[in-house]
């Protein structure tokens, strides 16, 4: 015999799409804090979830009586999973100030885009391949001092596994100077 409407097999896979992914994310949180709080009303349990958003950017807790109380209660039946408690604590507490830290340096280089953008787009024409001249011009300066760098290195290896350096001209470098 078949299997009733109830009983229906249904195939989990991610959601690709993200504002879906967020939607349904936010149904299935509250619908597992109010399983938890079941859980707690109607048999004395003792729960605690902890759970992050799919983009890892906040985190949601539920504790009944609170989630401080439950964690507690269950490190402190073994030390060894406190420690890895306190170290997943300082961890996290590490992970948030670098995500802080990033958004800060994130509005940061959004605020230097727009105004570099703004600059650029006031320029005309003939500012902008003088522009272009000059980064070009820095570009290949940049690279004769990366080569000049990495000869000294390589002479420098040299030196220390067979003698003295010896000294060489690379008369090519010139070609990099701009006008």
């Amino acid at each position: 015999m078949g299997r009733s409407v109830g009983q229906r097999e249904e195939k989990i896979e991610p959601i690709q799409n993200l504002e879906h992914r967020n939607i349904v994310f936010s149904k299935c949180k509250q619908k597992l804090f109010k399983k938890a709080t079941e859980l707690s009303t109607l048999y004395g349990a003792n729960t605690a979830i902890v759970v992050f958003s799919p983009q890892g950017n906040n985190v949601y807790s539920f504790g009944s009586p609170s989630v401080d109380t439950v964690f507690n209660r269950f490190l402190n039946q073994n030390p060894e999973v406190k420690a890895q408690y306190l170290l997943h604590k300082a961890s996290r507490h590490g992970v948030e100030n670098q995500v802080k830290a990033e958004k800060k340096r994130g509005k940061l280089l959004n605020a230097a885009h727009k105004k570099s953008e703004d600059y650029f787009n006031r320029l005309s024409w003939d500012e902008l391949r003088q522009l272009k001249g000059k980064l070009e011009a820095l570009k290949w300066d940049a690279e004769a001092r990366h080569k000049e760098l990495q000869k000294e290195a390589a002479a420098s290896s040299m030196s220390d596994a067979n003698g003295p350096p010896v000294e060489e001209t690379d008369d090519e470098t010139d070609i990099y100077h701009s006008p």
